[in-house]
């Protein structure tokens, strides 16, 4: 909250500057598809601040077994659907079956905003749960303002508790270092999800392309090529449809940025780095994008059934919106095939934004926060991950998992071709500030497709990012 009025002038500037540029004539209103999930977004530590994987001598964690039989470990999510259900079945199965004698209580606390709010006030009055999920941007203004959040690494490298130096390897490195900040582990990843292009290949064949964008010049290419088919045909009803839907969540625009190979952490010091020739390339590329008829904006905010019905070649989504996407297809009675692409990069060095939960243990007594590691301990394992990959459909965080996927992946075509695409995966900024100045980033990505924005506005946008974003996190107290 305290960040809101810093925010609220940066709207404000672009506000007064619309006033002064903008002709008399109504406005055309963009609407914006917010970060395709049905998830959250979320986040990476800044990379001069993360620490390796690498195991170092840490005191051998003390506590008798006995001690642990009948110790209840409160623990808030925000999963619900078909993930709450896999989620609450098994911690029904760890309560079962754990020769500890460990209780785990799961009560479900909304959306990640709620869980947030809830855990906040517990932390403000004392009682924090044992257990929860967050986003890193919020674990680590957990930690700086309360301190109230443990160091989960004395847990993960204990030699009887912990897990052995080839378990570590097996967790994917860039989910695996996110949480590691000035050598301190207050995360361990729960989940991981990723912002995707999806591609209608039927279509695009139909179109004259048999090969997909590996370059945003094939991606504009094949978007215009698609926006003039439907301006030809003889359905009025999609003119001015056809290309890619425009989408400036959070994540979205960020993805662009990295694609255009930009980096958004200050390189030289703490902090936000956004006035850069990548971040300015990526902005001119997505207004020519929309100058040019090729990208449209949808009253949705999931165009699932956009893409469902031919009207987008292309549109942003994540993970989690693929059992969505196909629910449209077949409502749509639309047979033809589409997958999942990393975003365009000039370089042809595809990038993904990867985001997602971990887990956060709070302040207890040792045998509290023992027993709230086994839980995670527990539920990380790779036969108990996959139950819950398989009711999210999000990444797998440890290789070995995809050994208990072997039928899913080939229900699942698109999950697997973003399986694919890991090795491009890029994480966000780990921040507390970040929970505010991604939404100046999705400002940004919002304006570029006003009527009134001009190209050579683009500079001074980026100053005005830069400003906003040091400020912002100088108040954060990082």
């Amino acid at each position: 909250m305290r960040y809101l009025l810093l925010y609220g002038a940066f709207i404000l500037v672009f506000g007064l500057a619309a006033c002064d540029q903008a002709p008399t004539s109504a406005p055309v209103t963009a609407t914006l598809a917010p970060a395709s999930t049905h998830t959250p977004a979320a986040t990476n530590s800044p990379p001069e601040r993360k620490a390796t994987a690498t195991l170092t001598p840490v005191p051998v964690i003390e506590v008798d077994t006995e001690t642990l039989s009948g110790l209840k470990v409160t623990f808030w999510h925000a999963w619900s659907g078909p993930a709450g259900e896999a989620i609450q079945s098994l911690l029904e199965a760890f309560n079962a079956e754990n020769e500890y004698g460990i209780l785990v209580e799961s009560p479900y606390q909304g959306n990640y905003n709620d869980l947030y709010d809830q855990i906040d006030a517990a932390i403000q009055a004392g009682d924090p749960p044992s257990l929860a999920v967050g986003y890193s941007y919020q674990i680590q203004e957990w930690d700086a303002s309360q301190g109230i959040v443990a160091d989960l690494a004395p847990y993960v490298n204990d030699p009887q508790w912990g897990l052995s130096p080839t378990q570590q390897a097996d967790f994917n490195p860039t989910f695996w270092g996110q949480e590691v900040i000035n050598g301190k582990r207050t995360g361990f990843p729960a989940q991981r999800s990723a912002q995707l292009i999806f591609y209608n290949t039927t279509w695009a064949s139909e179109l004259g392309f048999d090969v997909p964008p590996g370059t945003p010049v094939e991606f504009k290419q094949q978007a215009c090529s698609a926006a003039q088919a439907n301006r030809s045909d003889a359905d009025p009803n999609n003119d001015g449809t056809g290309g890619w839907v425009v989408n400036t969540s959070p994540s979205a625009v960020l993805s662009w940025i990295y694609a255009f190979g930009g980096q958004v952490i200050d390189p030289q010091g703490d902090g936000y780095r956004f006035n850069t020739p990548q971040t300015e390339a990526a902005l001119t590329y997505l207004k020519e994008l929309n100058d040019a008829g090729c990208a449209w904006q949808s009253a949705d905010d999931y165009p699932d059934e956009e893409f469902a019905a031919r009207r987008a070649l292309f549109v942003t989504g994540s993970l989690s919106d693929l059992s969505f996407q196909r629910t449209a297809f077949e409502r749509a009675g639309n047979p033809d095939r589409w997958t999942v692409l990393a975003f365009p990069s000039p370089q042809k060095q595809p990038v993904i934004d990867v985001y997602g939960p971990s887990f956060v243990l709070f302040e207890a007594t040792e045998e509290e926060k023992l027993a709230a590691w086994l839980v995670v301990k527990w539920l990380t394992s790779p036969e108990n991950q996959a139950r819950l990959i398989a009711a999210s459909g999000t990444y797998p965080i440890r290789s070995s998992t995809l050994d208990h996927l072997e039928e899913y992946a080939a229900r699942h075509p698109q999950w697997s071709a973003a399986l694919q695409l890991l090795p491009f995966a890029q994480g966000e900024p780990g921040y507390t500030s970040w929970s505010v100045v991604r939404w100046v980033v999705s400002e940004v990505g919002t304006q570029v497709f006003r009527y009134y924005f001009t190209a050579d506005r683009i500079p001074a946008t980026l100053e005005l990012m830069d400003e906003t974003a040091a400020e912002l996190h100088a108040r954060s107290g990082e």
